[in-house]
């Protein structure tokens, strides 16, 4: 593992620092009162190596402010000593301002700044400096394992890529492993990302569904066309019986006319045409009524149709109706909560404000004799008066500025938790927006189809008029000429039995008419129970879809929990929560670094922050293989520190009003 240590530093006109040179141990304390120069001496550091402050900075104030303005005329300098795997180097980076004298004038110019670069004493390009210190430490890794809370105030999604890069990414083969449906989920997938697979399962369950919806409907429609039931079997007897009957009166008749057959043949041969022309009569009669029957079930399944359609299309509407009224609830509580949360930023920046425009209210001035109430003159007496003040309003300072630092980390939490509500808000909105547009969409097509079913009344069988049959009026004409010309032959007088035979001809009729409707109720029985069976399938898809889903959300679960345990285990103190959810319910990717009770860092004390940057730290350290100076500000909030492998700089507030190296 490499090692780089810092060996010591000295500043020379940077920053607030006029000349200081400190030598560092493998723990060093740096104590002083707020504004001594504490934080410069990691800023010196990092420009020494970077260019940069601690925060990543390039165009910051390095030259002194004396009197509010700028110290010039001086080189800012850094030098350092660096032990890299128990070698040492020594860098220095100047940074120098320019002045000229133009042409013709009598004083220089400030013309601007160059910057200057040392190796062990060997001046250097820019391009060639910079190569010495990448060989020495990769900038990026430098500020991961230097700064307790670099890590912490990175963007979520480059903390999260960090974590599967030191702990490796769970493979979906691995969760399989582990459980035969995973295994038979990802034969399914066949290298379909899972999101895709479980985005395809709600639409097509969505549409089994909607198909579901219309089955029950298309079943009552059936019905409602399905003829009244009769007893079918009594009708057949009933109509053999008449039918026999028919056969024996012609019978009868027949044998009436064998006495003079030689006279009634015609007449008999006519009859049988006659009555074969009316059979034909009746037949014709059956098959409009059939025809009329069946125009009528064709002209209300097309009505069924957009009674199906209205009713697939206003539960459309109420569904999205209702999800946009869900949404638009959760908006409202966003904008609640947005509200609360802007009103304690504002708070907080109201608190801070009134904190630090808090004076000292010590009495300042000349010490008074109590004795005689005129200004004391012992020279002792008056130097601890003063040495009392000071300490006094020392004090006061230190408190004032522990309280500001308080309110800005409580300030940038609140910050942070507006972001998150703010972009949670523009989904909400973008959704609402988009499901009201649907909204209209959807009440547009519903108000149409409504018209149209409205404009399309029920139809009833067409009654069936014989004398508008031009085929049955045509038989007709054919047996008015018969029997006209059997009025030329006297008939045999069959009258006693002709009101019989016509009341039964007429009774078969309507019997044949009432077994057509037999054939009409097998007909719509056998589309029940298609229709039936088509349910029963989607039922059972449906149920398939919701075990995928269930399997779905085991795998996703399983996933979860190996990839969060493998990186947990990782670190003492820390632990990442790799997914967060939704108020639905629906997961999604984050990176929530939290203690061992699940609290997150960010809402913890300064100590605990402190001490989670430095786990965080020993594991970068190991995984990368390089070990570097970890400046620790704030080392007063500290009382117990995690075990660190590397050389550790303590930034610590104390009221001294000079600088303390120990």
């Amino acid at each position: 593992m490499k090692q780089v240590k810092l060996k010591s530093l000295s500043l020379t006109h940077f920053k607030g620092h006029k000349a200081i040179s400190i030598a560092f141990g493998d723990s060093t304390t740096i104590s002083g009162d707020n504004r001594m120069g504490k934080s410069s001496i990691f800023d010196a550091f990092t420009w020494l190596l970077f260019g940069k402050d601690q925060f990543d900075r390039k165009d910051y104030e390095i030259f002194p402010i004396v009197d509010n303005k700028r110290l010039d005329r001086v080189d800012a300098e850094v030098v350092g000593t660096l032990s890299v795997d128990g070698s040492n180097i020594t860098l220095k980076r100047v940074f120098r301002q320019q002045w000229v004298r133009p042409r013709g004038a009598s004083e220089e110019v400030y013309k601007g700044n160059e910057t200057l670069f040392f190796v062990n004493d060997v001046p250097k390009k820019a391009g060639e400096y910079k190569a010495v210190i990448d060989g020495i430490i990769d900038e990026g890794l430098f500020k991961l394992i230097t700064n307790p809370s670099a890590f912490l105030e990175m963007h979520w999604t480059k903390q999260r890529e960090i974590l599967f890069q030191i702990a490796g990414t769970v493979s979906d083969a691995e969760i399989a492993a582990s459980n035969p449906k995973f295994k038979t989920l990802l034969d399914t997938l066949n290298g379909k990302p899972l999101a895709e697979f479980k985005k395809e399962i709600a639409a097509r369950k969505r549409k089994l569904n909607e198909s579901m919806d219309d089955i029950q409907p298309r079943i009552d429609q059936t019905s409602r066309l399905m003829p009244e039931a009769r007893d079918f079997e009594a009708l057949e007897r009933e109509l053999s019986e008449v039918d026999a009957e028919l056969v024996m009166i012609s019978k009868q008749m027949t044998d009436r006319s064998e006495a003079i057959r030689g006279q009634y043949n015609e007449i008999q041969e006519k009859q049988g045409k006659i009555n074969a022309l009316k059979s034909q009569q009746a037949e014709i009669i059956q098959q409009a009524k059939t025809k009329a029957q069946q125009e009528a079930y064709e002209a209300n399944q097309q009505r069924a149709e957009l009674e199906q359609s209205v009713a697939t299309a206003l539960r459309k509407l109420k569904n999205a109706e209702t999800e946009r009224e869900d949404i638009r609830r959760s908006a409202e509580r966003l904008a609640q909560q947005i509200k609360t949360t802007l009103a304690e930023t504002e708070s907080l920046r109201q608190r801070w404000s009134d904190e630090n425009e808090r004076e000292y209210k010590g009495k300042d001035g000349c010490l008074i004799c109590p004795v005689f109430g005129t200004e004391c003159g012992d020279p002792t007496a008056v130097g601890k008066h003063h040495e009392t003040q000071e300490k006094a309003k020392a004090a006061f300072m230190s408190e004032k500025e522990v309280k500001l630092d308080a309110i800005n980390e409580l300030g940038k939490s609140k910050v942070q938790e507006l972001e998150t509500l703010n972009q949670r808000m523009e989904v909400v909105e973008a959704n609402l927006k988009q499901l009201s547009t649907d909204i209209e969409t959807l009440d547009r097509e519903h108000d149409m189809l409504k018209q149209q079913l409205d404009s399309t009344p029920i139809v009833q069988p067409k009654a069936v008029k014989p004398e508008e049959l031009s085929e049955w009026v045509k038989l007709a004409e054919e047996i008015s000429a018969i029997e006209a010309t059997i009025n030329e032959v006297k008939p045999v007088d069959n009258s006693d039995i002709l009101p019989r035979r016509q009341e039964l001809t007429e009774r078969r009729d309507s019997l044949k008419q009432k077994l057509t409707d037999r054939d009409t109720i097998a007909r719509l029985q056998q589309e029940v129970k298609r229709l039936q069976a088509e349910g029963s399938s989607l039922a059972q898809q449906i149920a398939d879809l919701e075990q995928q889903e269930f399997t779905v959300a085991e795998f996703t679960r399983a996933k979860i929990d190996e990839s969060e345990g493998r990186i947990n285990g990782l670190f003492q103190i820390v632990r990442f929560r790799l997914f967060d959810t939704t108020n639905d319910g629906n997961e999604f990717e984050a990176c929530i670094p939290t203690n061992t009770f699940g609290v997150p860092i960010a809402a913890t004390n300064t100590a605990e922050q402190i001490n989670a940057g430095l786990d965080i730290i020993n594991t970068l350290t190991q995984f990368f293989g390089v070990k570097a100076p970890i400046f620790c500000d704030r080392a007063e909030s500290v009382n117990e520190y995690i075990a660190a492998g590397s050389q550790m700089v303590l930034l610590r507030v104390t009221k001294e009003k000079t600088l303390s190296i120990t």
